[in-house]
């Protein structure tokens, strides 16, 4: 099996044309057909339909690079695993948008900093933090469990062979900037929330529902919603608008004097659990042992 012409075949498709793929291939566009005709005729089926409309991907095509694709992303995982993570000395965190993890991110950097190897933290979309994981994209990611997503969640996290430990609980909090009218509140209801727009953190493209990053879905008719994707952003909108954020309530960094975290009432029964996700099989890096010990010192105290 070439692993390189299944790479072609999938660029192609993604492209949409042979011209595309062979400039985002940087190959000539004669040697690139001549590959996906090779692979075609090795296992006998016709992948491409070409036209003078375009390229056109065939009903068995289309199967066959679901498997191409999910044969690719093992390959990269084991590369990644075994021969990238050995040659960068990289430690990598995925994870949703929280302020204590970034804060405790921070401090690993300067604990180890000096020591020859690179720090990436990313904050990013529910899904793409499991998939970061899964891949070894990532050492670690950060995501938040309650009863309408566990199922769901659980579910991934079997299939992709990752296991969620449990950091410490939180309830769900408001967060509003100080001149909001609710500012001086000590607890708030959903309710008189409702006037007023909500932000919500962007999530990837056909992610499932429960996918999404708020601990509560508010659902008012009419509702304005602020979709963003990182916290800088929503640091802004809380400043200067009206606007409010529901999330775990836990904020350990100076960006706490910019806004008011205020408890949601009504919603103090139930715990949802914070953690962290890694890979089954994968031995716990020195790094990643250090960084969870900071983030249970955060959550914690």
């Amino acid at each position: 099996m070439n692993f390189q012409k299944l790479k072609y075949a999938v660029v192609v498709a993604n492209s949409g044309s042979f011209r595309e793929a062979s400039r985002r291939l940087y190959m000539a566009q004669s040697s690139l057909s001549t590959a996906i005709k090779e692979l075609e005729e090795e296992y006998q089926i016709q992948i491409f339909e070409r036209t003078k409309r375009g390229v056109f991907i065939t009903n068995e095509g289309s199967e066959f690079l679901s498997y191409a694709e999910d044969i690719l992303s093992q390959v990269e995982t084991l590369e990644n695993r075994y021969l990238e993570d050995n040659e960068r000395r990289l430690f990598s965190v995925s994870g949703q948008h929280y302020d204590f993890a970034c804060e405790a991110f921070s401090q690993l950097i300067a604990e180890e900093s000096g020591n020859g190897w690179d720090f990436r933290f990313l904050e990013t979309s529910t899904s793409q933090v499991l998939e970061d994981v899964k891949r070894s994209y990532s050492e670690l990611g950060l995501l938040y469990i309650n009863d309408k997503n566990q199922r769901v969640i659980e579910q991934y996290l079997n299939r992709y062979e990752l296991v969620f430990h449990k950091l410490g609980n939180f309830y769900p909090h408001a967060f509003v900037g100080t001149k909001h009218p609710l500012a001086d509140r000590d607890q708030v209801s959903l309710e008189e929330l409702s006037q007023y727009p909500v932000i919500k953190f962007e999530q990837s493209r056909g992610s499932s529902m429960q996918f999404t990053e708020e601990s509560l879905e508010p659902d008012f008719e009419g509702q304005e919603v602020v979709y963003a994707s990182d916290r800088a952003t929503v640091i802004n909108v809380l400043a200067n608008t009206q606007a409010y954020l529901i999330g775990s309530g836990l904020v350990t960094s100076p960006f706490a004097d910019l806004e008011r975290i205020i408890p949601i009432e009504g919603h103090d029964d139930k715990a949802n659990k914070i953690g962290y996700i890694e890979a089954r099989y994968r031995k716990t890096s020195p790094f990643a042992k250090r960084y969870i010990a900071l983030l249970e010192n955060m959550v914690n105290s």
